[in-house]
């Protein structure tokens, strides 16, 4: 199903591509929060919203269904298991030792309710499938809202009519080097800056403006993926110790002269 993040996708790629480029080309401060954010996220607002359209949401939420089913069918099994055993008259000796291994399967299985259960660990799981589902679904909701607000921003005009090559360094092989020195006079439209700084000093002004626009797009986009780290973090915690690996435990069941010494009845 197409969501926002979708619909935002094209404009979303273009513009973050080129915030990307900007970042690697100009470099970034650090004292600034986009070096942290980096740090933190260890990817580029772009590589951030390639994850984000990657997450199959309905995908986990299918998943998360049919297991749903698997685990109800396995809560109908010792019911149903039981009842034809009780059908079998099976007596004696080996019915008994039948029976310890039986209840033991039984409980192991069991009807659903209990996490430590294969019934109900299949429930569990499915549950965190749904709860994973949620969270990525809030992940690309978030940014699909971060995107929409960047897209129509001053600072997306700003690095969308940066000219390509830009340094975003503040240095001259930057916008001066690209377009000239007279079309950057022309486009901070003031003959007398020009000439009073030098073309080249005007160049380094257009850059770092660019750079501080990625920058304050980066910022928004990153913090919006540091959020979604935190709150991933939070799901697995929250379900780690009801996902763990279910151990089955074999019972004691009697051996030797004192089991087949008894009597057994089967009714065909």
């Amino acid at each position: 199903m197409t969501d926002a993040l979708d619909r935002l996708a094209a404009v979303g790629e273009d513009l973050l591509g080129r915030v990307g480029g900007v970042l690697v080309r100009g470099g970034v401060p650090e004292d600034g929060p986009v070096w942290e954010l980096l740090r933190r996220v260890g990817a580029l607002p772009g590589d951030v919203l390639d994850h984000a359209l990657s997450l199959d949401v309905d995908g986990l939420r299918s998943a998360a269904s049919e297991l749903h089913g698997v685990a109800e069918r396995f809560g109908a099994l010792p019911e149903r298991l039981e009842a034809d055993v009780g059908r079998s008259a099976w007596e004696g000796s080996g019915a008994e030792a039948f029976g310890v291994v039986w209840n033991a399967l039984a409980e192991h299985i069991g009807d659903g309710g209990d996490p430590g259960t294969i019934a109900g660990r299949l429930a569990v799981t499915a549950s965190y499938l749904d709860a994973l589902a949620g969270w990525a679904a809030g992940f690309r909701y978030d940014l699909a809202e971060v995107i929409a607000r960047v897209a129509t921003s001053a600072e997306a005009v700003t690095v969308r009519t940066a000219p390509t090559g830009l340094s975003a360094a503040g240095g001259v092989t930057g916008l001066s080097a690209t377009v000239g020195p007279a079309a950057v006079t022309a486009a901070v439209g003031s003959a007398g800056l020009s000439a009073v700084v030098g073309p080249a000093a005007v160049a380094a002004a257009a850059d770092r403006e660019v750079g501080a626009a990625a920058n304050r797009i980066a910022v928004l986009v990153l913090r919006s993926a540091v959020a979604a780290i935190e709150a991933a973090g939070e799901l697995r915690g929250r379900w780690a110790g009801r996902l763990a690996e279910l151990e089955y435990h074999p019972p004691l069941v009697p051996q030797g002269p004192a089991l087949i010494s008894g009597v057994t009845r089967v009714n065909l």
